[in-house]
């Protein structure tokens, strides 16, 4: 039997076995999906353990073990290699190597909610500068858009987003995004703000942003952000976090089990049902 798990610290927020244990019982594939909270100090043990299981096929990982997940690998992708950070990890021939996926996931899952988007064509704002930005802006950097501006709190954590990816991006103050003399066609929220539970509810003034036809926001928790809701008022077309979410567990659910997974409608509603009983909760 085939046997994959998610780790992190702390790790029951994770979603990623309902979406695996959904795929398997769809697919009729025997197999195994676990999560298990792991802290940084036996993060190694760990790895070492599971690549020498010969039933185990490899492991999500997520926060706060990225990025020294991707020192213990054996190998790593290019895209990995850039970011610095692993959210994926296969087992092969007693070889672990390491592969990040979040970005191509934000990738599929914006030409599926926006398929008249040409990218190449597009001015393109993401506002963080963490490791959901960074993952976003690479894969982005990819398509060659017309222009890519990182906008961050800390405008040196937004040219050293830059400088590491080697992207051609410009750097720039939060403060800018107010009275930005240029307009854009989209722009990512890749923070935190507006998730459930977070402090920040702040929200973007979208009438004074010109030019904006496309809003992302990588949030999940809620389905629909305070700052999708007030996009869509002035007839800005928006997406949440979720189709991400689902977009970059296909990959590695195919390299733990084999199968091509799809993200149907059955699986968002699905997550979409667990999601919301949270949101009653807090």
């Amino acid at each position: 039997m085939k046997k994959a798990a998610v780790i992190g610290f702390p790790i029951s927020h994770s979603w990623s076995p309902l979406i695996h244990n959904y795929w398997l019982k769809e697919y009729g594939i025997s197999g195994e999906y676990e999560k298990i909270e792991i802290e940084s100090g036996s993060l190694k043990d760990l790895i070492l353990d599971k690549k020498n299981d010969n039933e185990f096929t490899g492991l999500n990982v997520t926060i706060p073990h990225k990025e020294h997940a991707a020192e213990i690998c054996d190998q790593l992708s290019e895209n990995a290699k850039k970011l610095g950070a692993v959210n994926l990890i296969t087992f092969k021939n007693n070889i672990a190597y390491g592969n990040n996926t979040d970005g191509d996931g934000f990738i599929e899952s914006m030409k599926e909610t926006f398929p008249e988007i040409v990218i190449p064509k597009m001015k393109i704002a993401i506002f963080g500068a963490g490791g959901a930005a960074k993952s976003i802006a690479l894969s982005l950097s990819k398509y060659k858009p017309e222009k890519m501006f990182i906008f961050n709190r800390n405008i040196v954590r937004a040219a050293e987003l830059v400088k590491k990816l080697k992207i051609a991006a410009e750097p720039l103050h939060v403060d800018k995004l107010k009275d930005f003399e240029r307009s854009f066609d989209l722009l990512i929220n890749a923070t935190p703000l507006g998730m459930a539970g977070v402090s920040d509810q702040s929200s973007f003034d979208f009438k004074n942003i010109k030019g904006l036809n496309f809003f992302v926001d990588i949030v999940y928790n809620p389905k629909k952000t305070k700052n999708m809701i007030l996009a869509e008022e002035q007839n800005i077309k928006t997406m949440g976090g979720l189709g991400m979410l689902l977009h970059q567990a296909v990959p590695a659910f195919e390299a733990f089990y084999g199968k091509k997974a799809r993200v149907s409608s059955g699986l968002r509603d699905y997550i979409a049902k667990h999601i919301s009983r949270i949101e009653k909760w807090l």
